[in-house]
């Protein structure tokens, strides 16, 4: 019993942290771009790890010097979330668990495609950077929705249930939207990611404050 609760414990660190670390390696290495200026409101998120300077096909100019530190976010960030959802497996393990678990590994598998194949470069790594932004966006929502499917009705966890579907249903109809250029380009492609985001941040800090109180 005790080495479970452990365990979950360590599962809810890793979801914490790896939301963490993401986002302080998004806002390092954003502080690295001087001309031009990066912008989170047009610049997509994966041009902070393209690895050279200049006009990707699409006509835009990058230059991203700390691209590593990017990189490592998007690769440790999907891993730590996998990680999470695989320890996590007592309390997620309603209706639903296989596709949390599933849909969890997705999200890791996609981290790690979009830090080492970068947007901007040869076809083969487009296709498979690409192949990686879809499994980690649709991915982590999905398994945002089956979290708060499941804890729907457990006791002390219906606001949980609540945030975690608004937050899901939020970032898979935001990735549905990018490509209709309705909002800026930066803008509307956090709104798909940052639920994510939120809710692994706030689900680990949840889920030891929670576990906490009854034990």
């Amino acid at each position: 019993m005790q080495i479970n609760l452990i365990w979950q414990k360590t599962g809810a660190v890793c979801f914490a942290l790896g939301g963490i670390l993401y986002l302080l390696a998004e806002k390092i290495s954003s502080t690295g771009w001087r001309d031009p200026v990066y912008s989170y409101l047009q610049n997509y998120i994966s041009d902070l790890g393209i690895a050279s300077c200049g006009i990707t096909p699409d006509g835009r100019n990058i230059c991203s010097p700390l691209h590593n530190v990017m990189n490592a976010g998007f690769a440790v960030e999907g891993i730590l979330f996998f990680m999470a959802c695989w320890l996590l497996r007592p309390i997620f393990n309603g209706a639903g668990r296989h596709v949390f678990l599933f849909s969890g590994l997705l999200h890791g598998i996609g981290g790690v495609l979009i830090a080492l194949f970068h947007s901007g470069g040869s076809t083969g790594g487009v296709t498979l950077h690409q192949a990686g932004a879809v499994l980690a966006i649709a991915g982590g929502n999905v398994c945002l929705l089956s979290a708060g499917w499941m804890k729907r009705r457990s006791t002390g966890w219906w606001k949980f249930s609540l945030f975690s579907l608004i937050l899901g249903c939020l970032g898979l109809v935001s990735m549905v939207t990018i490509s209709f250029d309705l909002l800026p380009t930066g803008f509307i492609e956090r709104m798909s990611v940052y639920p994510i985001t939120l809710w692994q941040i706030f689900t680990g800090l949840w889920i030891l404050t929670f576990r906490t109180q009854r034990a």
